[in-house]
């Protein structure tokens, strides 16, 4: 009998780690909101004043706000594969001075997609650190008024992405999380570099 009731408690040991297992896999939904420095934005309409023969100038550029939003599935408790949707809100650009005629104001944000392996380290039943790397398309456009009227500036840049995070599942279902991304946005002809963008964001997983 007591032979018996160890293969049972076995079995059920068995039944619940597998129970476990299963609720490690699954799609998910994830959205999430941040901001970045929006220095390689403002480095590119620099670049294209230059271009345009413009120098000795002063510029800034207004704080970007960004969202995301996810699709992926987590194959196991350690890694997931997502792709999804990047944006930004319309960001002000303003220069004057050096040799411009008078100020030069821009309309600008970016826009794009990613997919990237998300590699998962839990540290505790709920808390799990992240890591990520991928590939992303990144499109800024600008729209620049006061350099002979109004131009139009577009640059696409497809390259590696990469980041880090931490994630905290409230339930089986609702997570939080927190990521600290990193993108090169610029064009095909000229790269400022690359930015960070951190996003905080809540996740539902099927």
């Amino acid at each position: 009998m007591k032979k018996i009731t160890l293969a049972l408690m076995a079995i059920a040991s068995l039944t619940g780690a597998t129970t476990a297992f299963a609720s490690d896999n699954g799609w998910y939904l994830f959205g999430a909101v941040g901001q970045t420095t929006g220095g390689a934005i403002k480095e590119l309409v620099d670049h294209q004043l230059t271009y345009a023969g413009k120098n000795g100038f002063s510029s800034s550029l207004s704080t970007p706000t960004v969202y995301n939003l996810y699709v992926g599935y987590q194959i196991n408790r350690n890694l997931a594969l997502e792709g999804g949707y990047i944006g930004s809100t319309s960001v002000t650009y303003t220069a004057s001075g050096g040799n411009l005629a008078g100020p030069v104001t821009a309309s600008a944000m970016i826009s794009g997609g990613t997919f990237a392996a998300v590699g998962m380290l839990p540290l505790a039943r709920q808390f799990s650190l992240l890591g990520k790397v991928g590939v992303a398309y990144i499109l800024t456009t600008a729209g620049i008024t006061g350099l002979a009227g109004t131009s139009y500036l577009s640059g696409i840049r497809n390259d590696i992405t990469c980041g880090v995070g931490a994630k905290y599942d409230y339930s089986d279902a609702f997570s939080m999380r927190f990521n600290l991304d990193n993108y090169n946005i610029g064009s095909s002809y000229f790269s400022p570099g690359r930015s960070n963008v951190w996003t905080v964001g809540v996740g539902y997983k099927y």
